[in-house]
């Protein structure tokens, strides 16, 4: 679908910087599946309109032009940057297919298992595109009149924060066209219009000078301790790596996708038992008075019971590897002052140095502790030593060190507390399901919201979808405190 010309006026010529943070994604994409049925009492075999789904995105688009440029090097070729030519606008790639002998209802009767996803769900790289497309949309119909819409967003120029804020305002124009009630949509902002969304920056501004006070000082030095450690963390996993011969590649392991859930009932048995600070070790409760943390997060206690537990089937497989590690993604918005709207990169890797003996003596209450305590690292300074970190010339090395799958190694990525199922209602009704196509990045984890409204306490409240070692996997799930809290889906 190309707009006309009349339509290339309303973008300005205008360039964005990305961070090294930013660069260092490359090729990556975001990616995202929506499931909408098509049947309903009232509207049996309702087509839904693909029409109003596919100009509104372009009209959406038009709001950020960061999604229309192409990426390419700086003058000095030391980074990359977006430029955007509205002579030559780098339009979303939308693409249809459909699925003649397979309906919406038989995915969920099967729990929306990846391997009952027909293959015309399968959509094309975006850096195989022409152009390189920002934005990818791939519509696959199905026999019953529904739909499943899968998004693809080019990582650098946005995060997962970003990418539903983009949803939401889409979404929001769709409902109009198709002349639906327009609804408030979700907008942590609480702007009265939603087109302000597109008066904030689009991309990764780093260097904001931060409001002065005495705990961000105290934060500030806290963040230069951790990533002194971290360094030197990394240059110890290097090393080993480097001279190591018995080390397997990538591609010898045997990986799987794998679906767990938290229900409610045992979210809230997980705080009641394990969240509270008076549980913590002396060690952990001086830097909690110190430091004045007064809560421990459900998320804190959900990565300590992974952490815990592939460190665990590590430590049975591999006792002489002494190190553990997981990385968090951090949204940083709140703490350099940008406003909740802001759609760009900001989530941070916060990466968490332990040893495996140290972990074996926690219990679940101090490791989230520890988790917290280092989530309290990020500050305005965190943010510059980070960026520093990551343009020197060996960080990719060492990220890919530390993602090895013989390490003992966890990452969350979490988006679970937005409300999905609300902000992608385009005006045929709130999603039936929303998912991630299967990924096998090892230990990488993302969590999600699992229904539109809220459950009785034995219903699923987020799903944890995570890329394991067979082997690793098999230990997990018979670890007694993995499997008190969480729930095999397949």
């Amino acid at each position: 679908m190309q707009p006309n010309r009349k339509t290339n006026t309303l973008v300005q010529a205008q360039e964005f910087e990305l961070s090294s943070i930013d660069s260092a994604q490359g090729d990556a994409d975001i990616n995202f599946a929506l499931f909408y049925f098509g049947a309903s009492k009232r509207h049996k075999k309702r087509r839904l309109p693909i029409g109003c789904l596919k100009s509104s995105l372009i009209s959406a688009a038009l709001k950020f032009p960061i999604l229309l440029g192409r990426v390419v090097s700086t003058s000095d070729n030391q980074g990359l940057k977006v430029a955007v030519d509205p002579d030559n606008l780098n339009w979303p790639d939308i693409t249809e297919a459909s699925v003649g002998n397979m309906s919406i209802a038989s995915l969920q009767r099967n729990g929306f298992a990846w391997s009952r996803w027909p293959r015309a769900t399968e959509t094309i790289d975006l850096a195989q595109r022409p152009g390189n497309p920002m934005i990818g949309v791939h519509i696959v119909r199905y026999v019953c009149g529904g739909i499943s819409v899968h998004i693809k967003t080019r990582h650098l120029i946005v995060d997962g924060n970003g990418v539903w804020r983009f949803y939401s305002y889409w979404a929001q124009i769709c409902r109009n066209e198709c002349k639906k009630s327009a609804r408030q949509f979700f907008d942590c902002t609480q702007d009265s219009e939603p087109h302000l969304l597109s008066r904030s920056p689009v991309f990764d501004k780093v260097l904001i000078p931060p409001v002065p006070s005495h705990d961000v000082e105290i934060a500030d030095d806290i963040a230069t301790e951790h990533i002194d450690r971290m360094t030197r963390f990394f240059d110890r996993l290097v090393e080993r790596r480097l001279h190591s011969s018995s080390v397997a590649s990538f591609g010898s392991y045997d990986y799987s996708m794998r679906k767990f859930t938290l229900t409610y009932e045992a979210a809230t048995r997980l705080k009641a038992v394990h969240g509270q600070l008076v549980n913590c070790s002396p060690e952990h409760m001086s830097f909690v008075l110190a430091h004045n943390i007064t809560y421990i997060s459900t998320n804190d206690l959900v990565c300590a019971l992974f952490w815990r537990a592939i460190t665990r089937a590590h430590y049975a497989l591999n006792p002489r590897d002494p190190d553990t590690c997981m990385m968090l993604a951090c949204d940083m918005r709140k703490r350099i002052g940008l406003s909740q709207a802001y759609t760009g990169n900001m989530s941070f890797p916060l990466v968490m140095h332990m040893e495996k003996s140290q972990m074996q003596r926690h219990t679940i209450t101090d490791t989230a502790t520890h988790i917290r305590q280092q989530v309290n690292t990020l500050s305005p300074e965190y943010v510059r030593q980070m960026s520093a970190f990551m343009a020197s010339p060996d960080a990719l090395q060492k990220l890919i060190s530390m993602f090895h799958p013989g390490n003992s190694f966890f990452s969350a990525s979490i988006v679970s507390r937005f409300m999905m199922f609300d902000m992608v209602d385009f005006g045929f009704g709130k999603p039936t399901h929303i998912d991630i196509p299967p990924y096998l990045t090892p230990g990488f984890s993302i969590w999600m919201p699992t229904r539109p409204t809220t459950q009785s306490a034995k219903t699923p409240a987020t799903s944890i979808d995570i890329a394991l070692r067979e082997d690793i996997y098999q230990l997990v799930i018979n670890d007694s405190e993995f499997s008190e809290y969480l729930e095999v889906m397949f």
